[in-house]
């Protein structure tokens, strides 16, 4: 079961995976109260991060469960002068409230007897990740419907962004379903022949 948590201009969507009665919680960062629903009963086994800005975080200090970060975002959780928090939007969590688990490209995360899948795909930030679950594929702020993420922010990279973007589309089964940070939901078909980034960088060559 897949739960999605609707962002706005300000957050981004959340979602929320579920098996045989565990759950993983994707970027949580609104709606509190609808997560809590949703989860009931079932076991909160852990929240996935596609990447550290604020947009995507500012609810992880509510459960008390591990919080997998690339390890090359992990530090961006606490650095306010890159991450999105600041004065006017302090951030709301401290280091010795969570419990960090840092992961790489690859690791598996277990979900009852099924496996979430990280690919690191850098470019939005150094560690930003996809989650790959299933036919869902959790891309955050790399890959959106028909367009790609922002790579001038602290630590973004339009070489990695290319890189990450082709690796996706062009590695993955065309019916995989994309669930993206923010705007609508896709699939690779759809962005193999209508995402003008990719298609453009397509056709530049191989990076």
């Amino acid at each position: 079961m897949i739960y999605t948590f609707n962002g706005n201009e300000s957050y981004a969507h959340a979602y929320m995976i579920c098996r045989f009665g565990h759950c993983l919680l994707i970027d949580p960062n609104i709606n509190y109260s609808e997560i809590e629903s949703k989860l009931g009963d079932q076991i909160l086994d852990g929240i996935l991060l596609t990447h550290a800005h604020s947009d995507h975080t500012s609810l992880i200090h509510l459960f008390n469960v591990p919080i997998y970060v690339h390890s090359d975002d992990a530090a961006l959780l606490f650095e306010d002068k890159y991450n999105g928090y600041s004065k006017d939007n302090p951030r709301p969590y401290v280091r010795k409230q969570l419990n960090i688990q840092t992961i790489e490209d690859q690791v598996k995360i277990p979900l009852a007897d099924h496996e979430v899948v990280v690919f690191h795909t850098p470019g939005h930030t150094k560690g930003s990740v996809s989650f790959l679950y299933q036919k869902y594929i959790f891309t955050g702020d790399t890959l959106f419907k028909e367009s790609v993420g922002r790579h001038d922010l602290y630590s973004g990279n339009l070489f990695d962004l290319k890189r990450s973007v082709l690796k996706l589309i062009d590695d993955l089964n065309d019916n995989i379903i994309i669930k993206p940070g923010h705007d609508d939901t896709s699939t690779i078909r759809n962005e193999r022949k209508n995402n003008p980034f990719y298609i453009k960088w397509k056709k530049q060559g191989k990076i």
